[in-house]
């Protein structure tokens, strides 16, 4: 039952009353008579919190102590308590803590606690967590997309909604200002992409100059499994099971700092894709031109942290060059896109030649499209097997698509069986190595098949 009690007077026994049992009001050290600060608060309301311990707040005047200290135990009952020192915690406090808690990549952490650094904590770290308003984080989230644009809005509004939302759960305060009516969640549309066909894919293999060949299956690979660029750097000839026709993609390699890393592929999800009779005799093929060699990086989890021992492979793509430094490492993305797959767009007409930039040597300024990246091949995959009936399960199984938040049917029911990785494998071959007469770089006719080695 809340009460209020007064901090200004004590109740203690009669000294005069032989039988003990009278009480008499005495001056405690916070009467101003003794002391104490008269503007201070008088009246100290007192109620049970959801955790049956005693909680308080002082006030000036009774009245107001009472209605509290019984609002406060309605609350309790309601389930809608918010204790009132739980909102004091800081804002930058509590947001490191929700990063830790997120269960999202290495890499995406590391964006995440950039963004949280950059961007939120300067404005709201020193703020108490009850403090901040639905309007201060509109303004803020305004401002910030007129200095940094829609992609750093939409992260740290990532960050900002779910900082609040753990305010909320462990009942720091009961709204989440950053999911008020008046915000409106960063949206961007994604323009529709056409899907790249065989014969553009084709196009661009064939431009890869003679200083490029040790990188002309790179294309063949991701378009006939369906990798991520990183995932492409990261394949390796232990992955494949030619007898079985599969490859597992279960590592990427990516820059986290200045530091190149192993990790998990996007998602922290190992996947196994089908490997059809063509893109197995393109990386036969290489593999017999350009031998692999073990390579060894360290291996970065889940957590964002650095494994104890490091990870080695027997890497299918390595970096061939003059420069003994990188002479045999594996591929960094900024290389081979500026190095090999943007030249070799341009010599097939994909884009348009580069311009070249002042200052710095005169380096070559490329204008690429987002459709054009090698994204691009993950989409003819994926594209190619919805028109050859190849499952929706299937192609995100292939992909490394998250089946989470889909429709119970898909995420339980819709297995990925032998018969579909065949269906896959016949499609991938009918569209990549469909038969065609084609020249190859000796000027002779050949096939389509036979170009991919």
């Amino acid at each position: 039952m809340a009460r209020v009690k007064d901090l200004w007077f004590s109740e203690v026994k009669d000294p005069a009353d032989p039988d003990g049992k009278r009480k008499i009001k005495r001056k405690t050290a916070k009467h101003p008579h003794n002391g104490g600060n008269p503007e201070a608060a008088r009246w100290l309301a007192i109620w049970i919190g959801p955790d049956g311990k005693e909680k308080s707040k002082a006030f000036k005047v009774k009245e107001k102590a009472k209605t509290h200290g019984a609002k406060m135990e309605a609350d309790v009952e309601r389930g809608e308590y918010i204790d009132p020192k739980a909102g004091k915690v800081l804002f930058g406090d509590l947001g490191r803590r929700s990063l830790k808690l997120r269960k999202v990549g290495a890499g995406t952490t590391r964006r995440y606690e950039s963004a949280f650094r950059l961007h939120v904590e300067p404005v709201f770290g020193h703020r108490q967590v009850s403090s901040i308003k639905p309007s201060e984080v509109l303004e803020w989230m305004l401002e910030l997309a007129e200095r940094r644009g829609y992609g750093t809005q939409a992260i740290t509004y990532i960050i900002m909604a779910g900082i609040f939302d753990l305010a909320v759960a462990d009942s720091m305060r009961r709204d989440n200002p950053a999911r008020s009516p008046i915000i409106t969640p960063p949206h961007h549309e994604t323009p529709e992409r056409d899907a790249w066909s065989a014969e553009r894919i084709w196009s661009v293999i064939d431009a890869h100059p003679e200083s490029a060949a040790p990188y002309r299956a790179i294309p063949i690979v991701s378009a006939g499994c369906g990798l991520r660029q990183g995932e492409a750097f990261g394949i390796a000839l232990e992955d494949f099971d030619f007898e079985a026709g599969k490859v597992d993609i279960c590592r990427q390699v990516t820059k986290i700092g200045k530091q190149y890393v192993f990790k998990l592929p996007k998602g922290g999800k190992v996947r196994t894709a089908p490997v059809s009779p063509g893109v197995a005799r393109a990386v036969q093929a290489h593999i017999e031109a350009y031998p692999v060699r073990a390579y060894t990086l360290p291996w970065m989890k889940e957590d964002g942290k650095l494994a104890e021992e490091e990870h080695t492979c027997e890497l299918l793509f390595l970096w061939h060059g003059d420069d003994k430094r990188t002479h045999g490492a594996p591929i960094h993305a900024a290389s081979y896109d500026y190095g090999v797959w943007k030249p070799a767009l341009v010599k097939a007409g994909v884009i348009p030649a580069p311009a070249k930039r002042a200052g710095r040597g005169g380096r070559l300024r490329y204008e690429v499209a987002r459709q054009d990246g090698t994204h691009a091949l993950r989409h003819y995959l994926a594209t190619t097997l919805l028109d050859a009936g190849v499952s929706l399960a299937g192609v995100m199984e292939f992909l490394g698509h998250s089946k989470k938040g889909k429709p119970v049917t898909l995420g339980v029911y819709a297995h990925v069986t032998e018969e579909t990785y065949e269906k896959a494998r016949k499609a991938i071959d009918k569209s990549l190595f469909k038969l065609r007469a084609v020249k190859d770089r000796s000027g002779s006719a050949g096939t389509g098949a036979e170009r991919a080695v």
